[in-house]
């Protein structure tokens, strides 16, 4: 797809881009990239929103997903400073697109989780 800005990069490419795990290897073509796209990285990260105990109460009526799918998102949620609902829709959408381990091991992730701090530095400049 051509723009007038020129071809669109997915989200996932940026985040490839931004992890140093893309074709990319020399720091002005990086540069490059991401100066080029800053305006949608910055949009996808203002996207998200801070907890709220709204959003915690509707992530726990919500019968649609599983206990322990409300319980990790929630564990998650305080973990990065991140919206109930929004981090259940990541945690959800991690598992069916990118999540490559057994049920067992993510039981490991979830237990560990538990014995976390919450990240104080998700939001540091995004509020």
């Amino acid at each position: 797809w051509a723009l007038a800005a020129g071809p669109r990069v997915s989200s996932r490419e940026l985040w490839t881009i931004l992890l140093g795990r893309s074709a990319l290897r020399e720091l002005n073509q990086i540069e490059a990239e991401l100066n080029k796209h800053w305006q949608r990285l910055l949009e996808g990260l203002s996207y998200y929103k801070p907890p709220s105990p709204n959003s915690a109460e509707k992530v726990k009526a919500n019968k649609d997903v599983a206990s322990p799918l409300k319980e990790l998102g929630l564990r998650i949620s305080k973990f990065l400073g991140l919206d109930e609902e929004q981090s259940v829709q990541l945690l959800q959408c991690y598992l069916q697109e990118d999540y490559r381990g057994t049920r067992d091991s993510l039981k490991v992730c979830s237990y560990v989780g538990s014995f976390l701090p919450p990240s104080p530095f998700f939001h540091v400049g995004f509020r």
